[in-house]
């Protein structure tokens, strides 16, 4: 089996439709040492993917924010395979990074915004989760306003910006 230094779980329930998704996951497939697993290619293989987060650096969840959280089969994930994992030294001292993207724009998720939250706010849970197992806790990125004008903008950033963090990852 082909070893990987970043593994991503890719949790998008359509990510043949997707825009922004699609996209970012299209721009990092080719890096050497990546390996994308996409959780809704069901069912997974829980030993191949044990083993692969096992043998890697780095560890990212790429999903859309969906009211204010992962798609569910990310959790399913994360209590299927990382809970027992996050009990032993698999992912001990690996960066957790979250890739994700919004349909609201980034003044949205600001306190005092629309959605009256910040992203790190929302996405804490996840920060705990890499706390609670050893894992080092990366800033997240977003891609912000897949659902406005600038969309087209947000993306070609966005991919820019994920390029530099696998870059970042696999050296």
């Amino acid at each position: 089996m082909e070893k990987f230094k970043v593994i991503i779980l890719l949790a998008h329930p359509n990510i043949q439709d997707s825009q922004a998704n699609k996209a970012l996951i299209e721009t990092i497939k080719e890096y050497p040492y990546v390996g994308i697993i996409n959780l809704y290619d069901n069912p997974y293989d829980v030993e191949m993917q044990i083993n692969m987060i096992s043998d890697s650096k780095a560890v990212i969840f790429q999903f859309p924010l969906y009211w204010a959280s992962a798609p569910s089969e990310l959790k399913k994930w994360i209590d299927d395979v990382f809970t027992p994992i996050s009990k032993t030294n698999i992912v001990k001292d690996k960066p957790l990074q979250i890739i994700t993207t919004t349909a609201s724009e980034y003044e949205a998720y600001r306190s005092g915004g629309r959605n009256k939250f910040t992203l790190d706010e929302l996405l804490r849970p996840y920060e705990m989760l890499a706390n609670h197992s050893g894992m080092k806790w990366c800033t997240p990125m977003a891609v912000y306003g897949i659902n406005t004008p600038s969309v087209a903008i947000n993306i070609e950033k966005g991919k820019k910006e994920y390029r530099n963090i696998i870059e970042q990852l696999i050296k």
